[in-house]
């Protein structure tokens, strides 16, 4: 009696089975890559003296983004994760709001205007770091792994907001006219470096 062959269902599960093993074997190395960056340049750089002494409300928020920004939103980026239309843009607006919460610490924390602005040690710290992940984020294929073009996005989203991360664990400074320059600034910039790189890395593969 010769076996059954599988029906066409069968076989599109077992090719996206495939693909997500595939896909899973690339993102995981490539996440503990960008962890390890995060952790050797907290460590060589120093973490912020104060950290601990944060409102308890602003270090929950800024653990939500830690996990935002290196496991989920990567994840959406290369297809591992597919949320829905109105998941996702929460996702996109909470990102926002919690870069910012934990970038200024309000309203969990007292802010003020001081502080100097201009292209410092903070902007480079961020673009710095921020390359080195976007680097890897390239050399993994991670900006290739979808076919629509947002996966660019949420890539270079996720891998920006962990540079930010970084400087905001570092830089004690609560100064807007700092913060506002150097380390949102130096974020901006990094997210237009890395959705470059994404785009051109798609061109490549193609």
């Amino acid at each position: 009696m010769k076996p059954n062959k599988p029906s066409a269902l069968e076989a599109i599960v077992s090719d996206l089975k495939q693909d997500q093993r595939v896909r899973r074997a690339h993102f995981v190395p490539a996440l503990m890559l960008v962890a390890i960056v995060a952790v050797g340049v907290l460590v060589s750089m120093k973490v912020r003296p104060d950290l601990l002494e944060l409102p308890p409300a602003q270090l929950a928020m800024q653990g939500c983004l830690w996990v935002l920004c290196l496991v989920i939103m990567p994840a959406i980026g290369v297809g591992l994760l597919f949320p829905g239309r109105s998941t996702r843009v929460l996702l996109a607006g909470g990102a926002i709001l919690l870069a910012c919460a934990a970038a200024t610490g309000w309203p969990f924390a007292a802010t003020h205007h001081g502080g100097h602005g201009g292209m410092d040690r903070c902007l480079m710290l961020v673009v710095g770091t921020g390359g080195m992940l976007v680097l890897i984020g390239f050399l993994s294929g991670a900006f290739v792994q979808r076919r629509g073009v947002s996966g660019v996005f949420w890539v270079a989203s996720g891998l920006t907001l962990v540079a930010l991360n970084v400087v905001t664990w570092h830089c004690p400074s609560s100064g807007l006219m700092h913060i506002l320059p150097s380390h949102v600034g130096g974020a901006a910039l990094l997210l237009g470096i890395a959705v470059v790189v994404g785009i051109l890395s798609r061109r490549r593969n193609r």
